[in-house]
């Protein structure tokens, strides 16, 4: 005799549940990122070492040096950290930026981030299905296993689109990494050498 195994839904109740306590946590972590900077920020400014290391990321952000845009890509490709790094990219080039380094570093910082996307989304699997439909997640990882290639493709590949967002959630649904790492990755080496395309053909 077959046997049919369903996923079982959480109750409202219990999401609710959930959802506030994710929203206490979020608030903690804010009162404790103001504190951070409210007083922790004092003591980097008057110890010698850690002054000379804000000066040299301050240095590399403002100037948007090849190192800088490593960093910022870093950051910027976090899933929640808003960011416009294609213009960021752009303008490093007319700061006249070495172009082959520019792009590695980007490039490397991007890769980075997505990896921490995937692997954030990965590890919290299970506490997201608390918020969200399981139905609804598994059919989407049914929906991406098939058609999701072309998708993840140009979701990188335009820089309108929130491709971080994408890549965080299909961690969450555990899509395979080392089909979506090869992806992104040709994505952005595209995105970024007609970048570098269109630089070169107004600058020339």
């Amino acid at each position: 005799m077959t046997h049919y195994h369903y996923i079982q839904e959480n109750s409202s109740k219990y999401k609710i549940r959930v959802l506030v306590f994710s929203i206490i946590a979020f608030l903690l972590f804010l009162f404790l990122a103001i504190f951070f900077y409210k007083f922790g920020y004092n003591l980097f400014k008057t110890t010698p070492f850690l002054h000379k290391i804000i000066t040299y990321l301050k240095y590399n952000f403002v100037n948007v040096t090849p190192i800088g845009l490593f960093y910022e890509h870093l950051i910027g490709g976090i899933f929640f950290v808003p960011s416009a790094d294609e213009l960021v990219f752009y303008y490093g080039l007319m700061n006249g930026n070495p172009i082959l380094f520019s792009f590695v570093a980007a490039l490397t910082g991007y890769m980075l981030a997505q990896i921490l996307n995937y692997t954030i989304g990965s590890k919290i699997s299970n506490f997201m299905l608390h918020l969200v439909s399981k139905k609804k997640v598994y059919k989407t990882k049914r929906w991406i296993n098939k058609y999701g290639a072309y998708g993840i493709f140009l979701f990188n590949a335009i820089p309108i689109l929130p491709a971080p967002l994408l890549i965080f959630a299909l961690g969450v649904t555990k899509y395979n990494f080392k089909r979506l790492f090869i992806i992104t990755t040709l994505a952005k080496v595209l995105e970024y050498s007609i970048l570098i395309g269109i630089f070169l053909l107004f600058s020339g």
